[in-house]
């Protein structure tokens, strides 16, 4: 997690929470700076506890021993001296609560206004260099649903970070090498048998059932330069068209790479001899044995000799094989190899998204990285649970061995691009996610993506019916003395005040989730204001009566239309005028 000790000068939690903190350095003696970690200051969800609320005194009492009413009447009279605030009241257990004034809020409005596109956005990152590898499927067939949710949750997080000031390089990495793709070009030499002699050879267990190979034999038989004993020749031909499959389907996605990295190349140009080197003279590797595996009871296993790196040194749970008894190298020396590579190309942070299934190989390339003396190098993994793809109801069962696998080229377009990058982010990224295809097919408030995007388009309706009835639409500055606010309105500029927080958290915790959750909170609150003014004739947005107050709510709607084009396009999903 990044700091944000200064955060966004319109993140009005940060400032806040500042404002606090300096009043604590001002009265108080003996509070060390890890304090900063400990305050909060939240939004809170119930009205009556103010605007913002801060845990300080609870988190003061206890560090300093000291009766809690009266830190609060010595914060609160520092405070409050700060126009900033309109009053603060301390209540138990140790919470202290702010309120702000009428005028405060549509100063506050006046100035998002100025901010324009540029509201909630920071230079957090500081040109910080990030690598961000993510997808990296097998190129043993195109992409199905499973690959859905790492792919466009590192799109997604990789726009992010570029929006904040970070330098980013999005990267693929290739597993063209291994027994996957031995067994990828067997299945291809099986087809183009069956295509060659016109027959229909059974295939075995470990050949890959999809039909898509079929369709590269039938491709790769009409070629001139057609050899089916050339065997490299068949596995390289194979992974690219397997790729240019996946590129495809990437594309479709809105997902673009700058980098696709090959591990036969990392292990071609001696990547791999390079890390051994510095391994070994660091007497970091060892040929030796490792224990049984514990709580596995099998008979074929024997203890056997092979090489090993000291991952036991740096974190991990026990040591690492590097190279198998018949001298291949492993999968994970592979994986030591290519970090190696990303690290000497200078990034400050190495971002891997990885299924939840590689959980188990974080420890080992964190210590990989601190072996080979990446020490100041930030390793950062963001796991992601499965996608259970749900259709009338039912789980479908997929596995890309068997053939029976739903593609993401059959499941776009029915569904659309928008749906299904803003569906993949309904949950943190580290808890299942159910994919339900009948929900994202209605155009109901149960559909997210639809319900955000529709709020977009209703604010646009309002404007077309404003210059239908010839009022003029003032989405300038406002006279803050003059102009009033009722609770309504304050209450959408609370929610748009969460923006810039909810950047920042975003950028700070890796989570992108957590700006479509505003997204849906927003377009929820500005929902249920416009039904208000359906119902009330008082809350009606043109105030055909009240020109300044129709230009307080123009001003407050153009910014929430703003704020949810600039959330959508860091989704990559599009907005509509029209719905």
């Amino acid at each position: 997690m990044i700091s944000i000790r200064a955060g966004t000068k319109l993140n009005i939690y940060q400032e806040t929470k500042n404002k606090i903190l300096d009043a604590l350095y001002q009265n108080f003696k003996n509070l060390n700076e890890g304090i900063e970690n400990k305050v909060t200051c939240e939004q809170p969800k119930n009205k009556k506890f103010g605007d913002i609320s801060s845990n300080v005194i609870l988190v003061v009492s206890k560090i300093l021993k000291l009766d809690k009413k009266n830190i609060s009447k010595i914060l609160i009279n520092t405070l409050l001296k700060n126009k900033y605030f309109d009053r603060a009241e301390f209540i138990e257990p140790g919470f202290l609560n702010l309120y702000f004034s009428n005028e405060f809020w549509l100063n506050f409005l006046n100035k998002i206004s100025l901010k324009g596109d540029k509201f909630g956005f920071s230079n957090l990152g500081n040109n910080r260099k990030v690598n961000i590898e993510f997808v990296s499927a097998n190129p043993t067939g195109p992409l199905h649903i499973g690959h859905l949710r790492g792919a466009i949750f590192g799109d997604v997080l990789s726009k992010l970070l570029s929006k904040t000031g970070f330098i980013v390089t999005k990267e693929y990495y290739v597993n063209d090498l291994g027994t996957q793709v031995e067994n990828l070009a067997i299945t291809l030499k099986h087809h183009l048998k069956n295509y060659a002699n016109s027959e229909n050879l059974k295939m075995t267990e470990n050949m890959y059932k999809g039909e898509y190979l079929k369709k590269i034999a039938e491709k790769l038989i009409k070629s001139p330069s057609f050899n089916i004993n050339d065997f490299e020749k068949l596995k390289e031909y194979a992974v690219k068209n397997n790729l240019d499959l996946i590129k495809k389907d990437l594309s479709d996605l809105g997902v673009s790479f700058n980098n696709f990295i090959s591990e036969k190349k990392i292990h071609d140009n001696g990547l791999m001899e390079n890390v051994y080197k510095i391994l070994k003279k660091n007497d970091y590797i060892y040929n030796g044995f490792l224990e049984k595996p514990k709580g596995k009871k099998s008979e074929k296993w024997k203890p056997v000799k092979q090489l090993l790196f000291k991952s036991s040194l740096h974190g991990d749970k026990s040591d690492r094989v590097l190279k198998k008894e018949n001298g291949d190298w492993t999968y994970f020396a592979s994986d030591v190899a290519y970090h190696y590579d990303k690290a000497i190309r200078g990034y400050d942070e190495i971002i891997n998204i990885w299924g939840a299934d590689h959980a188990g190989y974080i420890d080992r390339v964190r210590a990989s990285l601190l072996a080979l003396g990446f020490k100041n190098t930030l390793f950062t993994v963001k796991l992601c649970q499965i996608v259970n793809l749900i259709d009338k109801k039912k789980v479908i069962k997929m596995s890309k061995r068997d053939g029976n696998f739903v593609l993401v080229s059959d499941i776009l377009p029915k569904i659309g691009k928008d749906v299904l990058r803003f569906f993949m982010l309904t949950r943190k990224n580290d808890a299942h996610l159910d994919f339900d295809l009948e929900k994202c097919l209605n155009e109901t408030n149960e559909n997210p993506s639809f319900y955000v995007q529709y709020a977009y388009a209703r604010i646009s309706s309002i404007k077309r019916i404003a210059e239908q009835k010839k009022q003029q639409i003032n989405i300038k500055q406002i006279k803050t003395k003059s102009a009033s606010l009722s609770i309504p309105e304050i209450d959408l500029i609370k929610s748009l005040s969460l923006w810039p927080k909810i950047i920042e958290s975003s950028v700070a915790y890796r989570e992108p989730h957590r700006i479509v959750y505003f997204l849906i909170e927003l377009a929820g609150n500005f929902h249920s204001y416009w039904s208000l003014g359906k119902s009330d004739n008082k809350y009606k947005i043109l105030a055909e009566q009240n020109s300044e107050l129709t230009h307080v709510r123009f001003l407050i709607l153009n910014i929430i239309q703003k704020v949810l084009k600039n959330g959508l396009d860091l989704l990559s999903v599009s907005v509509k005028d029209k719905m």
